[in-house]
């Protein structure tokens, strides 16, 4: 059982979790609000306690979760790298004269991690992840074309997703990676 500091000073409770998570959904707590379990437990922040089932979701006061930071991040490197492997496209296939052929699979690369990046951006990020794991794998493999950048930033791609932090926010906007 927990006890519950409103904004306004009040203490409510004791409530259990399922209560606290009902309330964390619905936008009337944050993972700001102070928590403490009953009868002296000390006050933390919701999302500092481990024990509920409340996770590492963070949920703003309009009930829709927050997104984390290592989203933000998988969406940058990949925007990045889609516009590297287009200019690494052109750099080989011009300085080549179109002689070396996998210039083509960067230049496929660049144009879906361009797309898929701007995506992830946007408004409503959460479809777009759903390939996020194909384009990691694919700026892996676009060392083909000694592309370092995008080598790098496709492993770092793929340690963010299978972060626990990022699984849970995919899944609770219903995206499977």
């Amino acid at each position: 059982m927990y006890e519950l500091k409103a904004d306004d000073g009040n203490i409510y409770g004791p409530v259990d979790e399922g209560n606290i998570l009902e309330w964390a959904k619905g936008g009337r707590i944050d993972g700001n609000s102070l928590v403490r379990k009953t009868p002296d437990g000390e006050w933390l922040p919701l999302n500092q306690i481990k024990e509920l089932s409340y996770g590492k979701i963070v949920y703003k006061r309009d009930g829709k979760p927050a997104i984390p930071g290592k989203m933000q991040s998988i969406s940058i490197m990949t925007l990045v790298g889609g516009i590297l492997a287009i200019l690494t496209c052109f750099g080989i296939g011009l300085g080549t004269a179109g002689f070396w052929i996998p210039w083509i699979y960067s230049l496929i690369l660049g144009i879906m991690a361009t797309i898929k990046g701007s995506q992830m951006l946007g408004s409503n990020p959460a479809p777009a992840f759903a390939s996020a794991r194909t384009i990691a794998i694919m700026q892996i493999v676009n060392i083909i074309n000694c592309d370092i950048p995008n080598l790098t930033m496709g492993i770092i791609n793929l340690v963010f997703l299978n972060d626990p932090e990022v699984k849970d926010y995919l899944r609770s906007e219903g995206v499977e990676i």
